[in-house]
């Protein structure tokens, strides 16, 4: 009996749990300004219709929008575990030629490349350099494809 009642006394006394992390509010993740501010702008195609709300959050005609990649090789090899090593996230930037940009990160560097389904064509070029350092390597974005390749040494 002073055992259970012992023990109803120590639960009692314990905090309550912790309220869950608070969501997120950029639904997409680590999308964010030049700056690693966040966007502002649309989130959904239905609040730009008749056009397409893409990644950098303005709207687009359907014709301004495309399927992007951007690949990446370590030093000329593949991007692995192995060849990541010690450099486990990138951040990725896409720049334009009026100077406007975006990016994400973290981006996991042994996943080899990086999907942007709604990427404005008037971004050209893509910079991709490690997490958390300013220096970067760049390349361009085939107009026609949409695809990057990054040569990271």
């Amino acid at each position: 009996m002073r055992l259970a009642l012992a023990l109803v006394l120590v639960v009692g006394c314990l905090p309550p749990p912790s309220d869950p992390p608070p969501p997120n509010p950029d639904p997409y993740g680590g999308w964010t300004g030049p700056a690693g501010d966040p966007l502002e702008g649309c989130s959904m195609d239905s609040e730009c219709v008749p056009q397409i709300c893409a990644r950098d959050r303005a709207c687009y005609p359907a014709t301004s929008v495309h399927f992007g990649r951007v690949s990446w090789t370590i030093h000329g090899m593949p991007a692995s575990t192995t060849s990541c090593g010690t450099t486990p996230n990138l951040h990725l930037t896409f720049r334009s030629s009026n100077g406007e940009a975006f990016g994400f990160a973290p981006v996991p560097c042994h996943n080899g490349s990086f999907p942007v389904d709604k990427l404005p064509t008037q971004y050209t070029t893509v910079e991709l350099g490690v997490d958390g350092s300013s220096a970067t390597t760049m390349a361009a974005i085939d107009r026609e494809t949409g695809e990057a390749m990054v040569k990271l040494p």
